[in-house]
């Protein structure tokens, strides 16, 4: 893990000399304007050295999961992983649209819970929180984040009790560093904040500073691949299905749900990623309950949403995170939010206008 978060990105360096040259003596200067020699005898003066300014060096760091340019002691902690749940009621969410990356995925018939990772923003109120999956574990700990979530599945209760995540119980924790809102009916009211989940992370005696997330791939250079302004997602209900919709002046992807915008709960900002990238992966039903076993590992197809242009390419699970591939090489995300939605079947459940 790297001991100093962000990109390093050192500007130039600049030089400044100051040069003067004496006055040439009258007494030894002649002009000769029939082409014959001159002599003339000059003193120069050696080049001087700004102290002050000749070694300017300006630092710009980055955020590690998004490429944007962040302060550096903002930087060097550890992220959170949020289980956030996805039901009619409980949207909208609150604080989505400060996420790095937002993970979708089907947990039990077709209603989809999120992960989001948290670690260049700080939100004061993250939620509702929900239940954990194994499938979601792995993906947090791609991330090497502190994973906060209220409940579970028994085999996510058994990673967790086999020490695999740096676990924070809502349950557990409710009234210290999760509460419940009065705006809403339990189940769907748990929240909590960045710097709850980090007071309690120290309290549980998790390491938590000068370990930052590794360095996703970023790209500046323009995106490739065809025009596709609209992508609509089916996770098999009209009241869940998702669509994004490009708005070049947000420079992002706009989420609906169920056919409504969302809209941060607090702030009413859209949730907008620049990055969209959609996965296909193999999904089981392994109990009566309809929980799910999710191939996140084996790689796939996979679209890539970039700036109003999709790309059609490969996934892979790199370091337990899944990033685009093509001709085996990471093709980067562009420097901004990233969601990762993963889908049973590209043909039947995705389409592109």
């Amino acid at each position: 893990m790297m001991g100093v978060s962000g990109r390093n990105i050192a500007a130039g360096t600049v030089m400044i000399a100051l040069f003067s040259a004496c006055s040439n003596d009258d007494e030894n200067s002649t002009d000769n304007n029939s082409g014959g020699n001159s002599s003339s005898s000059a003193e120069n003066t050696p080049v001087e050295e700004n102290n002050s300014n000749a070694e300017a060096e300006e630092e710009i760091f980055t955020a590690p999961l998004t490429g944007l340019e962040a302060e550096e002691e903002e930087l060097n902690h550890r992220a959170v992983g949020v289980m956030i749940e996805n039901s009619i009621s409980a949207r909208p969410q609150t604080s989505l649209h400060e996420a790095d990356i937002v993970y979708e995925v089907l947990s039990e018939g077709n209603i989809t819970r999120l992960l989001a990772v948290f670690h260049s923003e700080k939100p004061e109120e993250i939620g509702p929180v929900r239940s954990a999956r194994p499938y979601y574990i792995n993906l947090n700990n791609g991330y090497g984040a502190v994973y906060a979530a209220a409940g579970g599945s028994p085999d996510a209760y058994d990673m967790i009790e086999n020490g695999e995540v740096d676990y924070v119980s809502g349950l557990e924790y409710e009234g210290v560093h999760f509460y419940r809102s009065d705006e809403r009916q339990a189940p769907h009211n748990m929240y909590t904040s960045f710097d709850r989940l980090a007071e309690a992370a120290e309290e549980l005696g998790y390491e938590w500073e000068n370990i930052p997330p590794e360095d996703l791939s970023f790209s500046e250079e323009e995106a490739e691949g065809l025009e596709a302004d609209t992508v609509n997602i089916s996770y098999g209900s009209s009241s869940n299905n998702v669509q994004y919709n490009y708005e070049e002046d947000l420079q992002g992807y706009v989420r609906s749900v169920g056919g409504e915008q969302i809209n941060d709960l607090q702030t009413n900002e859209p949730v907008s990623p620049r990055n969209l990238l959609v996965v296909e992966a193999e999904h089981q039903v392994t109990d009566d309950s309809g929980r799910r076993f999710i191939d996140i590992e084996a790689g796939g197809g996979a679209y890539l949403l970039q700036d109003g242009s999709a790309r059609e390419l490969s996934w892979e699970n790199q370091e337990g995170r899944l990033v685009p591939v093509e001709n085996g090489e990471i093709v980067p995300f562009q420097p901004g939010k990233t969601w990762i939605n993963i889908v049973e079947d590209m043909e039947e459940d995705v389409s592109l206008n």
